[in-house]
């Protein structure tokens, strides 16, 4: 379970580590982007090893093996609505930074090898827990809610 303290840091090596965790965030989407949306089932990024641990790692292997098996892809050229956040003071499993991010992929409905739409998409609030594993920092735990809107800032 995630905890929030009332005292949020924001001194500049705090400024530091929530840049890396975003950059890290982005990347690891722009990746999944490649099989979520694309269909580009080319084996699992090894990249993904460098920026997730843990259960989200073996969660993204996971979903990767769904969508290969289901051949889904998205719309050419379609991307989900992102929205991400610094999430100061919330803390999981000895995490030192946390993000919140909405992520609205209505515009990015599932199709299947067929072109028929699959899943219409949804809106989700997640909370990502980044900390350091051999030196570098990676989101190795989250919660994902499906909400009916969500904002985030």
């Amino acid at each position: 379970m995630a905890s929030v303290s009332a005292t949020p840091s924001s001194d500049a090596e705090m400024d530091a580590l929530y840049a890396e965790a975003e950059q890290v965030f982005w990347r690891s989407m722009e990746l999944r982007y490649a099989y979520e949306l694309r269909g580009d089932f080319a084996p699992f990024p090894d990249e993904m090893s460098e920026l997730l641990a843990d259960r989200y790692l073996e969660a993204a292997k996971a979903q990767y093996d769904f969508y290969v098996e289901k051949q889904w892809h998205s719309p050419e050229g379609a991307e989900p609505v992102v929205a991400v956040a610094r999430y100061p003071g919330a803390a999981k499993s000895g995490s030192e930074v946390a993000l919140v991010a909405c992520i609205d992929t209505r515009p990015t409905p599932a199709l299947n090898s067929d072109g028929q739409i699959v899943s219409e998409g949804n809106v989700h609030r997640w909370e990502m827990f980044f900390k350091h594993f051999d030196g570098k920092l990676k989101l190795f735990d989250g919660t994902s809610k499906e909400m009916s809107e969500c904002w985030v800032g």
